[in-house]
């Protein structure tokens, strides 16, 4: 954009400018404020960020315990994209991914199914410091691991490419875990199976054998991440499921600390 386009544009009227910017995206709006004051004042109006938060977002935060306040939709907005809120008992996280608008789900260890899970024996619910969540589920001892999740996409937004992720981290006595397991995700009738370990890769892998698999790395509030799968959510009131289990060798594990599910968009 020009100096002198520019010039001109700024003489529009406010809502003028605040409704050719709601038309970008959130990442163009705040680029928007850098023009000049004109841009800025316009790139702040509620027009701009309401045009950008979700359509029911409402019903999202009449399902949160402590709903938020914030004098404008840009602070809303940012709120959400910076730390979201939990919703459906505290059982679920919602966020938006800044750039995009774009919903990310997150599904704790209370909102999905774990064989054995409510059994102290083989899993305890406990609080972590570093969880967003008032627990998390931390693993005793199991032969036979099994945890997954049917979700419903009308929570996430439509025509866009969603990446599904195992969120978890392990402890340092950890065991049964260097070892490939199973995980799979299935939308509209279409399965994807994979293998994924949670040990970091390491440099004894055999390189033919390690593009077979999913390593975990570490996000930047220190969990560790595996992608599970990915999909595109064209619109429709779909379920996606996913699952990371291990049946087969029925070894002894113990030391997970799983957090939860995560549905975010790929970027």
């Amino acid at each position: 954009m020009g100096a002198n386009n520019s010039c001109e544009i700024s003489r529009l009227p406010e809502d003028c400018l605040s409704r050719i910017i709601s038309l970008t995206s959130p990442r163009d709006a705040c680029r928007c404020s850098a023009v000049s004051s004109s841009f800025k004042s316009a790139a702040a109006a509620d027009m701009v960020w309401s045009h950008f938060l979700p359509a029911d977002l409402d019903n999202i935060l009449s399902n949160t315990l402590d709903r938020p306040f914030f004098p404008s939709k840009r602070d809303l907005y940012f709120h959400l994209s910076n730390h979201g809120i939990l919703v459906d008992d505290g059982k679920m996280s919602f966020s938006m991914d800044r750039p995009t608008a774009a919903k990310i789900y997150m599904l704790s260890a209370r909102a999905v199914l774990i064989a054995w899970g409510d059994n102290p024996q083989y899993w305890q619910r406990v609080p972590h410091p570093g969880s967003r969540f008032s627990e998390v589920a931390q693993l005793i001892l199991v032969w036979w691991l099994d945890i997954g999740t049917t979700f419903s996409c009308r929570h996430l937004s439509p025509k866009t490419r969603y990446a599904a992720y195992f969120i978890f981290k392990l402890e340092a006595d950890s065991n049964g875990f260097d070892i490939p397991i199973d995980a799979s995700i299935v939308y509209e009738k279409q399965e994807e199976q994979l293998k994924i370990c949670l040990q970091p890769r390491n440099a004894t892998t055999r390189q033919n054998v390690d593009d077979l698999i999913r390593y975990p790395k570490v996000r930047d509030d220190q969990w560790s991440e595996v992608e599970i799968g990915e999909f595109f959510y064209d619109g429709e009131d779909e379920h996606v499921r996913v699952k990371v289990d291990e049946k087969k060798d029925l070894w002894a594990k113990r030391g997970l600390i799983f957090c939860c599910f995560e549905f975010r968009p790929k970027i």
